[in-house]
């Protein structure tokens, strides 16, 4: 058997999930990580079954399993989908984290996958909260641009994609990470899931950005069905990475203040409500956290497609989404940057494209400037040159971490190798609403480089991914 799935080509015709979203259906995933503390995959793969089938059974939203891939767990999702039944593998979407995983060993997932017959695959360069700058730099990160780039060069068939946090305030955050989400597009992902959140407007910015830059892609919303005390968690500001207003966290309090049944009963309306909303918005379908057993999967896709009956025009559904938030304000303040203007105020852009509102002067200080400006007397040319030349002064002025070809020029004179995760391209999801790293504390360091672009060279130059 093992000898017949090694030639098993990755048939697209034979991917119920991509043929879906081709088509303009709408999907629906459950979000699950695979079991632990189990001996063999066959047994942990036996206790997401009943979810899996129960999601299987939703035909007409081509429900399907969303298998997270998440560094210390005991099985990888590709584990977890060579053990699964054939006809169901591709219905699900697996992660594939290159949290402490070479090119290497992401390769390895890959031939698991393929050997599999398992196509649809999610590319994430991983988070890596509560360990220190060190145990950072000693563990490997493949990046998602790298691990799209090693698809690219296999011979099979993968349809894969990337995920993309567009739930950030900060002006210099947001330009820093939509412009690694066009490289992730140009380097080959044939679809985007959005991380988790709760603000339509940020959900509808990434839609109107796919638009504008002419990705007609399909596009997956993450959503969360909370729970009583994950909601409680998030009031308490305990939950890491969980972005709220104010506002909504007063909200939540209200909703949790009354019954258990009343709350679950705004939980399930929240979600038909986004869920309907991010349709109204182009999106394809919607990967939901916190459906942990059968039952209540197959509660949430009756809801889902009634609320996809219910609201049939984009007004009708803001209406209701307002009056079910309490018109809510969702955004951290007054003081918060959106990408575009008359977002959540009509569908789509296509009158009149949206144009990227303006972000003001970038804060930089005098003692920045100057560094800049001697950065580039002295290294103008270092990328022309061997890279162990200067290095004691790239050092000094560019803590220099000796990389085998010097791309400071091309960096605003700023090593992009002083990344904890050693990523290239851009942010990744976990960085802080501030724009700090989640390993070091300090500015995320392609922030910092957007940063002095702005001041170097306005906005125009952050406008080639848009």
């Amino acid at each position: 058997m093992n000898d017949f799935q090694l030639d098993m080509p990755l048939k697209q015709n034979c991917n119920p999930l991509k043929n879906a979203l081709d088509d303009g259906k709408f999907v629906f995933l459950a979000e699950c990580t695979p079991p632990e503390n189990e001996r063999s995959r066959e047994a942990a793969v036996e206790r997401i079954m009943p979810l899996a089938e129960m999601m299987a059974k939703q035909e007409d939203l081509c429900g399907g399993l969303a298998i997270t891939d998440i560094y210390g767990s005991s099985w990888s999702a590709a584990e977890i989908a060579s053990a699964m039944p054939e006809n169901l593998r591709n219905r699900n979407l697996f992660y594939l984290s290159g949290s402490g995983r070479s090119a290497d060993e992401i390769n390895e997932q890959l031939n698991i996958a393929a050997n599999a017959g398992t196509a649809n695959l999610v590319s994430v360069s991983g988070n890596a909260p509560e360990i220190s700058l060190r145990e950072c730099r000693a563990r490997n990160f493949c990046s998602s641009i790298s691990q799209l780039k090693i698809i690219a060069n296999r011979e099979e068939k993968f349809f894969s994609g990337v995920q993309f946090n567009p739930f950030h305030y900060d002006h210099n955050t947001v330009f820093a990470s939509y412009n690694a989400l066009a490289d992730k597009l140009a380097a080959g992902a044939q679809f985007v899931v959005s991380q988790s959140g709760w603000d339509m407007l940020q959900n509808q910015t990434l839609a109107w950005f796919m638009t504008k830059g002419s990705f007609f892609l399909p596009m997956i919303a993450h959503l969360t069905l909370l729970t009583p005390d994950k909601a409680e968690k998030i009031v308490a500001g305990k939950l890491p990475g969980v972005r709220m207003s104010p506002a909504f966290c007063k909200l939540l309090e209200q909703e949790l203040s009354g019954s258990k049944a009343q709350f679950e009963a705004a939980q399930y309306r929240r979600i038909e409500l986004q869920s309907a909303g991010c349709r109204l918005m182009g999106y394809s379908g919607v990967q939901i956290s916190g459906v942990d057993f059968p039952g209540k999967a197959q509660i949430l896709a009756s809801r889902i497609r009634a609320a996809l009956q219910e609201f049939r025009s984009f007004e009708h559904w803001l209406d209701e989404y307002n009056i079910h938030q309490a018109s809510a304000e969702m955004s951290g303040g007054p003081a918060c940057y959106h990408l575009y203007d008359r977002v959540l105020r009509r569908p789509y852009p296509f009158d009149e494209p949206p144009q990227i509102n303006d972000p003001g002067e970038a804060e930089i200080s005098w003692k920045e400037k100057f560094s800049y400006h001697l950065k580039r007397f002295f290294f103008s040319k270092a990328d022309k040159q061997r890279p162990g030349r200067d290095f004691l002064l790239k050092k000094l002025l560019a803590n220099c971490q000796h990389c085998d070809k010097c791309t400071l020029p091309q960096n605003n004179f700023i090593c992009i190798a002083n990344c904890p995760k050693r990523l290239e391209n851009g942010p990744c999801g976990a960085v802080k609403e501030d724009g700090r790293c989640e390993i070091t504390g300090t500015e995320c360091i392609f922030v910092k480089k957007v940063r002095c672009s702005r001041w170097r060279e306005g906005i125009s130059c952050l406008e080639s991914g848009y």
